[in-house]
């Protein structure tokens, strides 16, 4: 799918995005959609759906993030996820996601595995990079790995 097109798809998806679970998807464009969407909503429920058993995570320098190392596996990265769900819903009486508008996109596909980077502005003076893997099981699109980054532009 077209960058233009996938970003399009994206804003759509995240203007509609239910609070009811999304199932597991069955493109890697579809996958990426409904966990950044999830995020976005902070839907919890959704959002760990999204995930693959045996996913993995390099968190950003984040006050939130509970740690800088790899963290492996669902029970963990859900853990320093939660922290992050947790940190955006404290910010008053209503909470409000990370509002990721993914810009400049790319997806590779090689059989059962996808790789979607983009870059997100977060504000005025810095942008987030993220890597996702997807891989494919039993016809299902999840997050096997995210590696997250964040520019400082006034460095």
């Amino acid at each position: 799918m077209a960058r233009r097109t996938l970003s399009a798809a994206l804003a759509t998806v995240a203007i509609i995005a239910p609070t009811s679970v999304f199932a597991c998807a069955a493109s890697p464009t579809a996958a990426f959609e409904r966990f950044v969407a999830a995020f976005n909503a902070l839907d919890w429920a959704s959002f760990k759906n999204c995930l693959a058993d045996d996913v993995s995570l390099f968190n950003p320098d984040i006050a939130a993030a509970i740690s800088l190392r790899r963290i492996d596996g669902r029970k963990e990265v859900e853990r320093s996820f939660r922290a992050i769900f947790d940190a955006a819903g404290a910010g008053g009486p209503a909470p409000h996601g990370p509002n990721i508008v993914p810009e400049h996109i790319s997806l590779a596909r090689t059989g059962d595995a996808a790789l979607v980077t983009f870059e997100f502005k977060r504000s005025e003076h810095s942008f987030g990079r993220r890597s996702l893997l997807l891989t494919q099981v039993n016809g299902e699109w999840r997050v096997s790995h995210i590696h997250a980054s964040n520019v400082d532009t006034n460095l």
